[in-house]
């Protein structure tokens, strides 16, 4: 991993604690702008994570920046609604497809840091053998790629678990390091409310506590 942090140009940590989905959705939609109304958590997770990322390195994101995400998979919560509907209820919600497929989160963690570059979603978990296999896609990609936005992001699946995500903006030569941290709940680090992601944060040294 050593090798990849000489790489490392940002790192931003976005916690969403107890914030329910409105909130989240209000939240993106008056810092960036983007239309909210129908994004799944996970992808509110991720774009939320991507803003704090573009506002750390402030114009530094490239618009042709790649994107990686890695994360267990879709929304979990909007993938059992879905079901719901259809199984039970012989309802299909078209928009509720939509916004479950497995590439909308990047899509709209792109759209977070303005770029129209390539996007890439990894299955991955928080086993460190696997969340390290999208650690080593980006860093052989830097080879073709200049700049690459990396996130792990995580939809919690009950109700007392943390969710949030991490974002790394990695770059072949970075001139400097810039960190950001956000916790909305301004709670403390025991184990049992830590970041699903909390050993990629441990091993990057970046607390999820603002100083």
């Amino acid at each position: 991993m050593d090798s990849l942090k000489k790489h490392l140009a940002a790192v931003a940590v976005f916690n969403a604690g107890s914030l329910d989905n409105k909130t989240l959705k209000h939240t993106l939609q008056s810092e960036s702008g983007i239309a909210s109304r129908r994004l799944s958590r996970l992808s509110l997770i991720a774009a939320l994570g991507a803003w704090r990322l573009r506002e750390c390195v402030a114009d530094r994101i490239r618009p042709d920046c790649a994107v990686y995400l890695a994360t267990p998979f879709a929304s979990s919560a909007l993938f059992q609604k879905m079901s719901d509907n259809v199984l039970n209820h012989h309802a299909a919600m078209p928009f509720d497809f939509i916004a479950n497929l497995h590439n909308a989160p990047v899509f709209h963690a792109a759209q977070a840091l303005g770029s129209h570059g390539a996007t890439v979603v990894c299955a991955a978990d928080r086993r460190r053998e696997s969340w390290q296999k999208a650690w080593r896609l980006a860093e052989n990609a830097l080879v073709s790629e200049p700049q690459i936005a990396l996130g792990f992001c995580y939809e919690r699946t009950q109700e007392n678990e943390a969710d949030g995500s991490v974002w790394l903006l990695l770059e072949r030569n970075p001139a400097e390091q810039h960190m950001f941290s956000d916790n909305p709940d301004k709670a403390g680090r025991p184990s049992e409310n830590a970041h699903y992601w909390q050993d990629l944060i441990d091993c990057l040294s970046v607390s999820t506590i603002p100083d």
